[in-house]
């Protein structure tokens, strides 16, 4: 029940909610973990509870960077962290700001964030000058509105939809659907100069 306070803290009902979050983190780690080699830099905005960030740790990455807006997700990660002796994982309670991450990451994982920007271009122009030359970026976003009473703003009913947004800012390697959980995968790469 303490792990779930945050939950509740933040307008979120289901008790059912964390249980939910470690399914889908590990279903999203099997994306991420043959896209992050070890020794990469990784940052993923939207880090929520870092099970993807625990998940890196676990396997031996020793440069993680996460942050999320939901403070008592973020405590618990750091408490659970602490727990386990991980002390490569570095998170923060803020909103995405490019100014401060600039260049330092050679992954950035941004799973269930993109449809929650208001202004997508702008948020799309900061993590591309986070990148540097041989970086790439990994985005997970619900397939349509399936989501539509979680805040979404912004829609993506296809992968030709996704990539068409993306293509301004990254060349992107590869598209596809998630059936199991109604979502859009999508690997991208620093735009060619």
């Amino acid at each position: 029940a303490a792990t779930h306070a945050y939950v509740f803290d933040n307008g979120l009902s289901s008790p059912d909610f964390f249980d939910v979050e470690k399914r889908m983190a590990s279903e999203e780690f099997g994306l991420i973990r043959g896209r992050c080699e070890v020794g990469h830099h990784v940052f993923e905005i939207g880090c929520f509870t870092g099970l993807n960030l625990l998940c890196l740790a676990k396997i031996g990455h020793e440069v993680l960077y996460g942050i999320d807006f939901v403070k008592g997700a973020i405590d618990w990660l750091r408490g659970e962290a602490d727990r386990l002796g991980m002390d490569t994982i570095n998170v923060f309670c803020e909103h995405f700001d490019p100014a401060r991450t600039s260049g330092h990451w050679d992954r950035i994982i941004c799973f269930d964030v993109l449809e929650h920007q208001m202004n997508v271009g702008k948020f799309l122009d900061g993590i591309a000058r986070c990148l540097p030359e041989n970086g790439s970026v990994l985005f997970l976003v619900p397939k349509g509105d399936n989501f539509n009473d979680c805040g979404h703003v912004a829609w993506f009913p296809s992968c030709e939809c996704l990539v068409n947004v993306l293509k301004y800012h990254f060349d992107v390697t590869e598209c596809f659907e998630l059936k199991s959980c109604q979502k859009l995968f999508a690997c991208c790469k620093r735009k060619s100069q």
